[in-house]
């Protein structure tokens, strides 16, 4: 036996597959795999299914990954994405209807452990067809199109529309930068572009038998679409697509602030530059030294001296507009793709005029859609008016917006934004949250955020001194800090609740944060306005629920299932305090999130990899 295991990783995509799965997941030979020198892993990718798909996977040990777009192609791409993070041997593909035939895996891995090729083909027409498992027209249309691929392409396949495929990394490598299917036809794509890239293809026999459930197959249609791929890759040259040059502006980055808009761009570059994209990020100088500088192999660029963000608790109008000048000398500066930050408002006009000039599509990233009524109340009189008609102006500015959330894109189409919204969330690292390290010090309830007006940390104060009287040494932690430092701790004072309430500076050590979610009972977010809420999916994922506010203006709210993974509440101190002593009383009956693989930061920077293509 060897001593060290080969890695395996099985790509399975599942579009309502709840009647096929388990069965797909427990034939997999795993005991005599190990005996060969093989370890797997069973990837599922959820292709939005509206059945109980992902729960059985997750019963059954295997990972559960999340493609909302559906298609078989966007399924499988999004599996690739992962398998290139993991590093695997080798990886293989096969259908979640319990079709194929997964006890079978060993006849597909054998010949590239061997060296014998490094992609393999499962051959229906080869092997063994169960009766009634596929039409004659079907079998047809197949034997057909693998004739076609073996006399045009000049590949060694027999059965050129199956779903059972075994790769070597490598070769897999080679092949997926160049996927672009988004439906059934990504098997044609897939076996005509690795002739073109010149691998050693071989097939096996293997069998092919009744499906589990109902078929998502259209025959003509996918027929079509199968034809249009095998002739549109006649042409295709295989040479290396050019860098992609991706920009992006925003005043405040990390790490020399730790928002969550900030977080977002940041997870998002780096992770694109692990894709092979050149990203450079336009901002203030934050640091000292020369204007350009390169951080985790992103490039950082000052173009405008450092302004105070705030003026007192608003955001500095002055430091808005020199920044938005500073922006238009991104005329001189080389991209593909440029995206803006949209908040100040300024910047979203001079990148306008900068890409008008020079010919590009102007995206802007969107995080929250203040409107008429909040602008009237953050600037009293002619200038809340202003600040409003700005917003208005510069939602006609982009050729397409990308959304923080579903929160903000419905708030961008009751606002009248016509033209293309690509929702591209903010995401958490799922990895370093499961990783951390429990605090030593506990605490019943904490809130995580910048301490500002909308934030209400007030009536969280004041929530507790009610839970008190009910629980006497309830301890609450309070980790930010902002504007409103001093008057929540005079309010503290004022009730007299130090022992009850621990003010913590803002925690740069994210995994040092996770502890301290995790040491705790439950988050309390009352804040009546997050363009997105990420703290709340951080607490999910440490463990704990959440207590957030109904507000309309508050998309925390969207990640909340109503005593599944927290609770809605009316925005005053009686109703938090009732949550809060709810979940005290009952600790072990709320459960995180359905679906978190989603907000994954590797998830959220494919899809912004999508939109940028």
């Amino acid at each position: 036996m060897n001593t060290k295991l080969k890695k395996v990783t099985a790509l399975i995509p599942c579009y309502n597959e709840e009647e096929g799965i388990g069965a797909v997941i427990r034939g997999f030979p795993i005991k005599r795999m190990r005996m060969y020198g093989y370890k797997l892993n069973i990837v599922i990718i959820d292709n939005n299914s509206t059945d109980r798909t992902a729960e059985i996977a997750r019963l059954f040990g295997a990972t559960v990954l999340f493609e909302p777009n559906k298609g078989k192609g966007n399924a499988m791409r999004r599996g690739f994405s992962y398998v290139s993070r993991t590093k695997p041997d080798y990886v293989v593909m096969l259908d979640g209807d319990n079709t194929y035939r997964s006890q079978e895996i060993l006849r597909l891995i054998e010949p590239l452990d061997s060296g014998f090729c490094n992609v393999v083909i499962g051959s229906r027409l080869g092997g063994r067809i169960s009766e009634g498992s596929m039409e004659s027209l079907n079998r047809m249309g197949n034997w057909i199109f693998s004739h076609l691929v073996r006399y045009v392409y000049r590949a060694n396949v027999t059965d050129v529309l199956t779903g059972y495929f075994a790769w070597t990394l490598n070769a897999l490598e080679q092949l997926r930068p160049h996927l672009k299917s988004n439906g059934f036809a990504i098997e044609m794509e897939m076996v005509t572009k690795m002739a073109r890239l010149g691998e050693e293809i071989s097939c096996v026999p293997i069998s092919y038998d009744v499906r589990d459930g109902e078929a998502s197959l259209h025959p003509f249609y996918d027929g079509m679409r199968i034809l249009r791929m095998f002739a549109k890759n006649l042409f295709w040259n295989p040479a290396q697509p050019k860098i992609q040059r991706v920009a992006f502006v925003s005043d405040a980055v990390m790490p020399y602030n730790q928002g969550g808009k900030e977080r977002r761009l940041y997870e998002i570059s780096k992770r694109l530059v692990c894709e092979g994209r050149e990203v450079h990020i336009y901002t203030m100088k934050w640091w000292n030294g020369t204007k350009d500088i390169v951080h985790d192999g992103v490039h950082f660029h000052a173009i405008s001296k450092l302004y105070p963000l705030y003026s007192g608790d608003r955001r500095s109008i002055y430091q808005a507009i020199m920044f938005g000048l500073a922006t238009l000398k991104l005329l001189f500066a080389k991209f593909d793709v440029l995206d803006v930050d949209h908040m100040p408002f300024f910047p979203v006009f001079s990148a306008r005029i900068v890409t008008w000039l020079k010919r590009k599509k102007l995206h802007a990233t969107w995080h929250e859609v203040w409107g008429r009524n909040y602008w009237l109340g953050y600037l009293k009189g002619p200038a809340g008016i202003l600040g409003y008609l700005i917003e208005r102006l510069s939602f006609m500015m982009p050729d397409v917006i990308i959304s923080n959330s579903n929160h903000t894109t419905a708030r961008l189409r009751l606002a009248g934004f016509k033209k293309e919204i690509k929702t591209v969330t903010l995401g958490v690292d799922l990895k370093s949250i499961n990783t951390a390290k429990t605090a030593n010090h506990k605490s019943d309830v904490i809130f995580v955020g910048r301490l500002l007006s909308h934030k209400n940390v007030g009536l969280l104060i004041k929530a507790i001194g009610i839970v008190r009287y009910s629980f006497p040494d309830i301890l609450c932690k309070i980790v930010g800090d902002g504007p409103e430092r001093k008057n929540i701790e005079m309010l503290i004072h004022r009730f007299r609740l130090e022992k009850n309430i621990h003010m913590l500076n803002l925690v740069n050590d994210h995994q040092g944060l996770y502890g301290l979610m995790k040491a705790s009972k439950m988050l309390v977010l009352p804040s009546t306005r997050e363009g997105f809420g990420l703290v709340a999916i951080e607490a999910n994922a440490a463990g704990i629920p959440v207590i957030t506010t109904s507000h309309e203006d508050n998309a925390a709210k969207d990640l909340i299932h109503e005593g599944h993974n927290g609770f809605l509440v009316e925005p005053n101190a009686r109703n938090i305090a009732d949550k809060i002593m709810y979940i005290m009383k009952n600790p072990k009956k709320m459960r995180s999130m359905e679906n978190i693989e989603q907000y994954d930061w590797h998830f959220v920077a494919e899809q912004a990899r999508r939109v940028f293509e």
